[in-house]
């Protein structure tokens, strides 16, 4: 890490609000290491993750190229700037995907637990001292998405580099090695679930629900059996996972669980929906939330979606690239509230031109959009906002969904598609959003027949004066 990046965020760290908050956590997500970038890729491609259809750079950067993957110089100044930031955080939540988006034909698992092995042990040594709770991702196995619910040798030799004093303690092995989940105790009063939330991913062919696999490895019983005892103990619950339920704001209808998984999450976070305090989840690598509601449509729960470290260009269709990026969230320890999210990150571009990646900081979630704190209420207010024409709050949430890459306007279709993927987790309600005669595509339509129906009378009256 250069002189002038570690200068810039002491500074940006002195000026930001989380250096005195009551308790503070890093949210890091997707580093996707691609070993290969700039040395060892195929076919005329800077990269093995190269993006399909995009064409080969003359001059590809040393910190990375928005068509690939992560380089390990990126990931490496990743966690040292996270350092220089906040050095002393009460934990690390690391939510998956840590091998790059390459052929399985490429792969094997020896590779995989490498990459996973790399990360561990760079955030081991420069976070020693510091708590980290992790959980696997869908390219965190070979071949990649495909995980199965019951022991294997992924999950023994994650366990093993995993089951540390400052990791993962011995009492979650049973858990973990069966189905790569656990729960832990943060604090008095305030407990982490680590999920595994791979086994209700589409892609997922070996966990596909059936009358004999409804449940993949047990985990929605066991996750409601340690939601009702948080209850009885009066505790508090932040879920974290990988792959997130719902629809992906980018990209119109594409869901990510399977129908019948979808919703019995849904289910688990209605009904303990005054436990959870906080869901923390990844996968798109990009920024955005999710709101949950009660039968009375009441805002009850959230889910933050923090952005990834690569900066690959997906292959969907419109989506895009993004900037690395970095969360610190703000939290009371003694309620467990969300109070603030503090978003970093690095303009890849400008890294490549000046020879260095400078971390700044991008926003703060309660002071740039005025917002008392990161309570449900508080993002029903924001996503209210969104729909406001003398606001720009959309604007600015759409700048940072991209973190800070992707700097065109979203009208219409496309803000229509992230309003209803932020409301509408259910898969029904959501297909009503994108339904609904004044979203999107469907007002225009929708005004043309409101106009016709507000002037048929007049065309009735005139027709009749004629005859």
């Amino acid at each position: 890490m250069g002189r002038s990046s570690l200068f810039i965020t002491l500074v940006l760290c002195a000026l930001a609000v989380h250096c005195s908050a009551d308790g503070v956590f890093w949210h890091v997500t997707d580093f996707h290491y691609d070993f290969t970038y700039l040395d060892g890729a195929e076919n005329g491609t800077i990269c093995d993750s190269q993006t399909a259809g995009q064409p080969t750079p003359n001059d590809p950067g040393e910190w990375g190229d928005y068509i690939c993957d992560a380089p390990w110089r990126l990931i490496n100044d990743t966690v040292y700037a996270m350092k220089a930031i906040e050095p002393n955080p009460d934990f690390i939540i690391w939510t998956g995907d840590d091998t790059p988006h390459i052929y399985n034909d490429k792969m094997n698992t020896d590779v995989v637990l490498a990459i996973i092995g790399n990360l561990t042990d760079l955030l081991r040594s420069v976070f020693p001292n510091t708590q980290v709770y992790p959980v696997l991702g869908n390219h965190d196995y070979h071949p990649k998405h495909q995980m199965p619910p019951a022991p294997n040798t992924v999950y023994n030799a994650t366990w093993n580099m995993w089951n540390v004093p400052s990791w993962l303690p011995s009492d979650v092995m049973n858990t973990f090695v069966n189905g790569a989940y656990y729960t832990v105790l943060i604090s008095p009063g305030l407990r982490l679930v680590g999920l595994n939330t791979v086994y209700y991913y589409t892609n997922d062919k070996v966990t596909a629900p059936t009358d004999d696999n409804a449940d993949p490895a047990g985990q929605f019983a066991w996750l409601e059996g340690v939601l009702q005892q948080a209850q009885t103990d009066n505790e508090k619950v932040f879920l974290i996972g990988h792959v997130p339920p719902g629809f992906f704001e980018r990209s119109k209808g594409k869901s990510w669980f399977y129908p019948e998984y979808n919703k019995r999450y849904l289910q688990i976070i209605a009904r303990y929906a005054d436990v959870i305090k906080g869901q923390f989840f990844a996968h798109q690598h990009l920024d955005s939330f999710r709101l949950f509601y009660d039968d009375q449509g009441r805002a009850v729960n959230s889910m933050l979606l923090a952005p990834a470290v690569t900066p690959w260009m997906t292959t969907l269709s419109g989506v895009g690239a993004n900037n690395p990026g970095i969360r610190l969230v703000s939290y009371d320890k003694t309620t467990g509230d969300l109070m603030d999210v503090n978003q970093y990150y690095s303009n890849l571009a400008l890294a490549n031109m000046q020879g260095s990646p400078l971390w700044g900081h991008e926003y703060s979630l309660k002071q740039t959009f005025n917002l008392p704190d990161v309570s449900p209420a508080s993002l029903q207010n924001l996503l209210d906002s969104f729909s406001n024409s003398s606001s720009d709050n959309f604007e600015k949430y759409y700048l940072y969904n991209s973190v800070s890459h992707d700097r065109s306007t979203c009208e219409g279709d496309c803000k229509m598609t992230q309003l209803c993927a932020i409301k509408e987790v259910d898969y029904e309600k959501y297909q009503d959003c994108i339904d609904a005669p004044s979203s999107g595509a469907n007002a225009a339509r929708f005004f043309v027949l409101l106009s016709f129906e507000m002037f048929l009378p007049f065309v009735v009256a005139t027709f009749a004066l004629a005859a």
